[in-house]
């Protein structure tokens, strides 16, 4: 059984398009002033009484598309890698039992059905093809 194309000449802007988690980790840092009788009750005072309250992420679009902050964390960890990247989906054209369509994008978060590796690579071999020999 071959499967019906849709829009394969005119697939849906999005298709082939990948999503990736970028981590970047920041360091702040905030000096007070401090009235005190001592360095040790300076650094007692501050460490009970002041401190970060609400650390504002910044979004954005690129390209129509947003950039949106998955997660955030306020304690840093500096014992491993700090700054990663990780591809997280693809836009796929949707596929059923009977029809492959370009026009209807479909984001895979399975990487078994991606198309291209993280580098934008091509993950099939020239051997494989969409239809299933039977």
């Amino acid at each position: 059984m071959t499967k019906e194309i849709i829009d394969k000449d005119t697939p849906h802007a999005d298709i082939g398009k990948q999503k990736f988690r970028v981590r970047k980790n920041y360091t702040a840092w905030v000096e007070y002033d401090v009235v005190a009788d001592s360095k040790d009750d300076a650094e007692s005072i501050v460490m009970e009484h002041c401190g970060i309250e609400k650390i504002e992420w910044s979004e954005g679009y690129h390209k129509d598309h947003p950039v949106e902050v998955y997660s955030n964390d306020y304690n840093l960890d500096y014992s491993g890698d700090t700054d990663m990247t990780t591809k997280v989906a693809e836009c796929i054209p949707y596929e059923d039992s009977s029809t492959v369509d370009y026009s209807d994008p479909d984001w895979s978060t399975n990487d078994l059905e991606w198309n291209l590796t993280s580098s934008g690579d091509s993950n099939k071999t020239e051997s494989e093809s969409e239809e299933v020999p039977f």
